[in-house]
């Protein structure tokens, strides 16, 4: 819906309220930096969003407290914005001390339906989706193709799959199962499950049990321990000596660390510097969100990049994203950590035994005697957080010496000792083996839970892939159609959108330079060339939606463009968006007064200056005046040389543009002689053709225009004389200036109809 009036109060820049008025109509802005007209801007994405990205500082405060109100609103003001459209229903939003806003809306207004990047462009968005990623680029334009809800499908798929993985362990259940099966090896060769079994089976017998009385594996294992307990209870002190060696001779510590330095080498070969304590972060970076009040820009603490609190969850998705494999075997590397934990505390557990303590005494090595210091002191829980290589190598060079003596010395057991230990490391091992077929099937029914969600989440982003080229190949018509408008007859072409194949969440844009394909602009275009062609894309994109006349604000998109591509936006606009509601703001005055003179100022434009902004409490002013003059007006004070060169500047852009209006007969110059006329020399064929050319009705006859050629003459010859003192030896003064800039808008102000406003 077509906007009338968009009020400001004590809102950026704006004080007492001040009020852009289209009126349904397409307008163009000019103010210099400075004068405020970005405000109106800003006052259109804190409707849409909430909060204004430019201001996302740490500075800004809650809610962006500090930065959307006018710095010098007074007890009594308040900041507020009124939206007006087509049919008279009004938007309100009443922003109190605290930054929070108060919303009333008329009926049957759907601004909760207007799509920003659709609505709003502003030069720094141009130059940043350039630059940005090809998954940067997707997140861009995925809202602009309609498409959210179906990637917020996929998204919260690719979540559950996620905390499937998590909540079923499958991760830690992998590497126990690895772990399990080494053991297995170990101890049992090739035998199988059943051929295990079999051995318990016997085992059961040989321990005077009832084989009848218990079926379950696991039950008879618990049974066959306890069995073994009592044994060792009747035991000599002697003989319990050696069954403890025996436990710690069969500790698999050793294969304990070289599983963990195994998924070491895999992070090593994976990850970036760091990756351990970026990967923590990743996974309490939500919370961490969640905590966070206002909107300001954090650092992340995984990549260090400065982000707003908005965009922070969507980075950190992208993050965890990239990382996911890694992620996966970080997991691993944890568990076998862990692992390694479990083995210290049975180990220390062991050699603490009363039975052991001659044992221990008898090892005056040195090697042995810090061993057992490293063991009472280490400390398991700081361990499982940090665990690197110079860890695991004092727990190699501290304990494995231990281990080889209790096995070395467990030799000399007698033999029904060994075989208790024999037996009750068959028994671990076994109970392990029985366990992890568990694992096995809930792995198995895990992975098939994981792989059925992740194969819906494909055939959703097939989908979305299947709808968003169908979308890119409109938009990417409407794109080269446009850059033919702002670049004919270059070698450049074939400007396209594209989905690269390999690739989901990503879209990059593609062209031909000179014949040859290219894979992106920032290969071979220049600085202008990209942000053009940025321009273009968003524009395709608006186009999308002409049906529903929303407005479309250009804040200062054209900075970068040279004259010769700048001109061709009025073409561009008047072909592709003749039927829609165009806000242009810009600070070139050359460029304003070109579309002031080229667009259609009594039927579907208007033209309104700002004047230079003074103070916040004066806040942001409109002139009177369409003409830029006023700008020249602002240097009075402290400039009067400048006011006097700014007047001649103004008029060195103006009258080229009347002249060619007016189809004005000009001597042919050679070269950009042709293109760099000054002032002087229109208004010198202006006085000379004046009399027969430059008439005014007197009755029912037209008679020679004498107020007109006079005032062309009074402001050639200050121009000559002042204006040229102004710009060559800055000195003038104030009087002088003033009449100068006077004399200068009074002969422009003679080619404006006073009823309708184009150029006579």
């Amino acid at each position: 819906m077509r906007i009338k009036c968009i009020e400001l109060s004590w809102f950026r820049g704006a004080a007492d309220p001040v009020s852009l008025e289209p009126n349904c109509k397409s307008m163009v802005v000019y103010g210099e930096n400075g004068s405020g007209k970005s405000s109106f801007v800003d006052a259109v994405e804190y409707l849409l969003k909430g909060g204004i990205d430019h201001l996302r500082t740490e500075y800004s405060g809650t809610r962006q407290v500090k930065a959307v109100p006018n710095t010098h609103r007074p007890e009594a003001g308040k900041t507020a914005l009124r939206f007006k459209f087509k049919d008279d229903t009004e938007h309100k939003v009443d922003i109190n001390a605290v930054g929070r806003p108060s919303i009333s809306s008329d009926q049957g207004i759907d601004i909760d339906d207007w799509e920003y990047r659709q609505t709003v462009l502003r030069q720094n968005d141009i130059s940043e989706f350039i630059h940005d990623t090809k998954g940067e680029k997707y997140s861009a334009l995925l809202p602009l193709f309609g498409l959210n809800r179906l990637e917020v499908a996929a998204e919260n798929l690719r979540k559950l799959a996620q905390s499937v993985e998590n909540e079923a362990k499958l991760n830690e259940k992998r590497v126990k199962l690895k772990l399990v099966e080494n053991q297995r090896v170990d101890t049992f060769g090739s035998q199988n499950y059943d051929q295990i079994i079999a051995i318990i089976d016997n085992l059961y017998v040989q321990y005077d049990k009832d084989d009848s009385s218990t079926s379950d594996a696991l039950s008879r294992c618990n049974e066959i321990a306890t069995a073994i307990d009592d044994q060792i209870k009747g035991y000599s002190a002697e003989n319990k000596k050696h069954y403890s060696l025996g436990e710690v001779a069969k500790s698999s510590l050793r294969s304990n660390i070289q599983t963990v330095r195994a998924f070491s080498v895999d992070i090593a070969e994976s990850l970036e510097p760091q990756i351990t304590e970026r990967l923590a972060v990743l996974r309490s970076a939500d919370s961490f969100v969640n905590s966070v009040e206002g909107i300001a820009l954090v650092d992340c603490p995984a990549c260090g990049r400065a982000i707003s609190v908005d965009s922070f969850r969507e980075h950190v998705k992208t993050e965890n994203e990239r990382l996911q494999h890694i992620d996966n075997i970080f997991s691993q590397y944890k568990t076998s950590v862990g692992t390694v934990c479990s083995s210290l505390e049975s180990l220390k557990s062991n050699l603490e035994k009363p039975e052991l303590r001659d044992w221990r005494d008898g090892l005056d090595d040195e090697i042995m005697i810090n061993g057992f210091k490293y063991l009472r002191e280490i400390d398991s829980d700081a361990l499982r957080e940090s665990c690197s290589e110079e860890d695991l190598s004092a727990i190699g060079d501290g304990l494995l010496p231990i281990i080889a003596a209790a096995k070395r010395d467990s030799k000399d057991a007698p033999p029904e000792v060994q075989k208790l230990t024999s037996d009750g490391k068959l028994l671990g091992v076994a109970k392990s083996v029985i366990s992890a077929k568990g694992f096995s099937l809930e792995i198995a029914r895990g992975d098939a839970l994981v792989a059925l969600i992740n194969s819906l989440e494909q055939g959703v982003r097939s989908e979305i892939r299947q709808q968003s080229q169908r979308v890119i190949d409109n938009i990417s018509d409407d794109i080269e159609s446009m850059w033919e408008i702002l670049h004919p007859s270059e070698k450049i072409d074939s400007v396209r959108l594209s989905l690269p194949p390999t690739m989901d969440k990503a879209i990059d844009v593609v062209l031909r330079f000179h014949g040859l394909e290219q894979d992106s602009p920032r290969l071979t275009l220049s600085e202008g060339y990209r942000n053009s062609l940025g321009l273009c894309i968003f524009l395709a994109m608006a186009k999308q939606v002409a049906d529903q006349d929303r407005p479309l604000f250009l804040d200062d998109v054209v900075v970068s463009l040279d004259r010769n591509h700048r001109g061709m936006i009025q073409e561009l606009l008047e072909k592709e968006f003749s039927d829609r509601q165009v806000i242009i703001l810009t600070h070139d005055r050359e460029w304003y007064t070109e579309l002031r003179h080229q667009l259609d100022g009594k039927n579907t434009w208007v033209f309104k200056t700002l004047l230079p902004y003074e103070t916040p409490d004066i806040g942001i002013r409109w002139s009177h005046r369409t003409t830029t003059f006023d700008d020249a007006r602002a240097l009075l004070k402290e400039r009067p040389d400048a006011a006097g060169n700014d007047a001649r500047k103004i008029m060195d852009q103006e009258l080229p543009q009347i002249a060619e209006h007016l189809k004005t007969r000009m001597p042919f110059l050679r070269s950009e002689r042709n293109d760099l006329r000054m002032a002087h020399e229109f208004l010198t064929r202006l006085i000379a053709d004046g009399k027969k050319c430059f008439q005014k009705r007197s009755g029912s006859q037209y008679v020679a225009h004498s107020e007109a050629i006079e005032a062309f003459r009074e402001a050639d010859q200050l121009l000559m004389s002042w204006g040229n003192r102004a710009s060559h030896t800055f000195d003038l003064v104030r009087p002088e200036a003033i009449k100068l800039i006077d004399a200068c808008e009074m002969a422009i102000a003679l080619f404006k109809c006073e009823s309708c406003g184009p150029t006579r």
